[in-house]
């Protein structure tokens, strides 16, 4: 293992001409990308860092990709402060240049300057992130909703490495229009072969200006030659309400998977709808939904909450004013009972809507805690080649507490708040910085080492996949109202079986291990008998296995083979009637004692005995609002 002092390499460099900056040289242009970066860091990134600290991680970064055996250390700085930025940024630029010059692994000098990058990246919150222009479209078709393409989701599958349909967006896509299938398999774009492509390849191949044709050979179910597809592309709306509708009682579901530019429209149109047909409680489920724009938050937030409420305010180092955000207009559904689904995957602008909804007591958060990110990022644009996703402050819901759970990369949680806040009505204690906490506790349906493997989340190799786009085919019959039985699990397993595919419990991967330890020792002669006597009865194991996920497995059956021959919306539909959260938010919904007795509760996420018990200390319980205003990010 080599040790690299820098204080020795800053020496070494004495020798080379080199502290300014010369104008034209590849290095000295990538080094002005990189002090550009850093210029917007100690400026406006929400914690200020020391220079020599950014200074180290950058050539950490460096040094690190070129030989992750280094290790480095670094001198201590005479004055007692440390380096000021002009220091840090001459001893980085020399140690760059001594770097790239006497490196016995030669990179260009835009590698270099990446991880240099990358190591400062890496030091910081994860919504930091530094994008290069190749990666600008994708992170923008989130925000916008819509990119000029086809219209599908893509997946690699094995073992034969090829591109399938995954899904349709919706049936207006030009994909759609044109013929292509859920299901279909991409064994060409333009007569280039897909065998090998990564997903990220593909959709690049695919995408292109709208107006332009592209031709897909497709392998589809129940058709033995290849077919030949042109589509035109077109600009492709991404929908954010993939289904809504009146379930049993009059309770509404609306299902909103992203807050993108004009998600408003679409929510308002569902609750409209389902209100003009008597809907008498509401489920809105922000459960996978990863957030989006701040402006679709506090209009959706709009639609629920009375004129001049406080959604969100937030504040950073760079801003010590505060940006409030208000409701502007008479709540559409304004006072019938409401719950909001969350998860783990919740997060953003997911959380101010449902953290918005409890702390004014409008409605009933149920799932589990959400993600805890509620950072404010800045998009800042990095020459005409890059951009910079910078973390400037932090959100704040309307009882004054953060979301926020404070996360480096490595995924180490800085700080847990224990402060306690008061709802704004009902006055109920809920804690800040760690997302939303539900007023009722659930959980989603338990995914079993059988299921991830018959769903080949390790391998790509999806059973249910393979078996919903042969179901039209073997099943021409098939309606919207579908439901797996019996049956089609015992066709299932024989399709699976067929397929060559073997579950592997835990007990049998433990089983295998041992084999090899007694073919190794030489003792199969001695432990043959009771290690297939073993087998056999964890043979008897794996089948009570399935036959304990017979209802899941039943489930994800019926979702996938409507989604391949409905679309999203007919898979939806038969989800909302039998997922066990949907359920339980219905039981709620109809009850309305049951739903009254949960605003009761003295703590969110706490039993009450329990906050009695402790309530003898009420010195960490704050309130936090404000009164200034001021300009503030698009989104986030």
């Amino acid at each position: 293992m080599r040790r690299i002092l820098l204080g020795l390499v800053c020496a070494l460099t004495v020798l080379m001409d080199g502290a300014p900056l010369t104008a034209g040289s590849a290095m000295s242009e990538e080094l002005r990308t990189y002090f550009l970066v850093l210029r917007h860091i100690r400026d406006i990134y929400i914690d200020e860092l020391p220079p020599d600290t950014l200074m180290h991680a950058g050539v950490r970064g460096i040094v690190r990709a070129l030989d992750p055996a280094s290790e480095i250390t670094f001198d201590e700085m005479s004055d007692e402060g440390g380096a000021g930025w002009k220091e840090s940024s001459i001893s980085f630029e020399t140690i760059a240049r001594t770097i790239d010059k006497r490196s016995f692994y030669k990179v260009g000098a835009d590698t270099l300057i990446r991880f240099g990058i990358a190591g400062v990246m890496s030091i910081l919150d994860p919504d930091t992130v530094f994008m290069e222009k190749v990666f600008l479209e994708s992170f923008n078709i989130g925000v916008r909703g819509e990119y000029g393409g086809l219209g599908f989701r893509i997946q690699v599958i094995r073992p034969d490495s090829a591109i399938a349909v995954w899904s349709l967006l919706h049936k207006e896509t030009p994909a759609a229009r044109a013929g292509v299938k859920s299901g279909d398999i991409i064994i060409a774009i333009d007569d280039t072969a897909t065998t090998l492509m990564t997903a990220s390849d593909a959709a690049g191949k695919m995408r292109g200006l709208a107006g332009t044709p592209t031709t897909l050979t497709l392998k589809r179910a129940g058709v033995e030659e290849p077919i030949d597809i042109t589509i035109v592309r077109a600009k492709v709306h991404v929908e954010s309400v993939p289904y809504y509708g009146m379930l049993p009682d009059s309770i509404g579901y609306v299902k909103l998977d992203q807050f993108q530019q004009d998600s408003i429209s679409e929510v308002r149109t569902a609750l409209k709808n389902l209100i003009g047909r008597g809907m008498k409680g509401l489920i809105f489920d922000l459960r996978g939904n990863g957030g989006g724009l701040l402006q679709e938050a506090v209009k959706i937030a709009d639609l629920f909450l009375p004129k001049d409420r406080l959604v969100v305010f937030y504040a950073g180092r760079a801003y010590k004013d505060t940006s409030r955000y208000k409701t502007s207009h008479r709540p559409i559904y304004g006072e019938g009972p409401l719950v909001i689904l969350v998860d783990g995957a919740s997060a953003s602008a997911s959380e101010i809507v449902s953290g918005a909804i409890q702390d004014w007591d409008r409605g009933l958060i149920m799932g589990s805690p959400t993600v805890g990110k509620g950072s404010v990022q800045q998009p800042v644009p990095i020459g005409d080649r890059a951009q910079l996703k910078l973390t400037i402050g932090a959100y704040f819901i309307p009882s004054g507490r953060s979301i926020d759970k404070r996360m480096r990369k490595d995924s180490t949680l800085l700080a847990l708040s224990s402060k306690k806040f008061r709802t704004r009505i009902r006055n109920r204690i809920v804690r800040g910085g760690r997302g939303i906490t539900p007023d009722i506790a659930t959980s989603h349906r338990r995914r079993t080492p059988l299921f991830a493997q018959l769903a080949g989340w390790r391998t790509l190799n999806s059973q249910f996949f393979r078996f919903a786009r042969q179901a039209s085919v073997n099943h021409p019959d098939l309606t919207p109202d579908f439901v797996a039985d019996d049956r089609i699990l015992d066709e299932f397993r024989r399709f699976a079986k067929q397929r060559e595919f073997d579950y592997l419990s835990d007990l049998e991967f433990q089983l295998k291990r041992l084999e090899v330890r007694v073919v190794k020792e030489e003792e199969m002669e001695k432990l043959g008998k009771p290690l297939q006597r073993l087998k056999e009865e964890i043979d008897e194991i794996e089948e009570k296995h399935w036959a304990a996920n017979e209802e899941i497995i039943k489930w994800k059956l019926s979702f996938d083979i409507l989604e391949k021959a409905f679309g999203l919306g007919a898979a939806y539909a038969y989800d909302a009637g039998v997922d066990p959260q949907i359920l339980k938010a219905r039981e709620v919904l109809g009850d309305p004692v049951e739903y009254e007795s949960w605003f009761q509760r003295l703590e969110i996420g706490v039993a009450d005995e329990d906050v009695i018990a402790a309530a003898t200390d009420t010195s960490n319980l704050e309130t936090r609002d404000s009164g200034l205003s001021g300009v503030g990010p698009a989104g986030f």
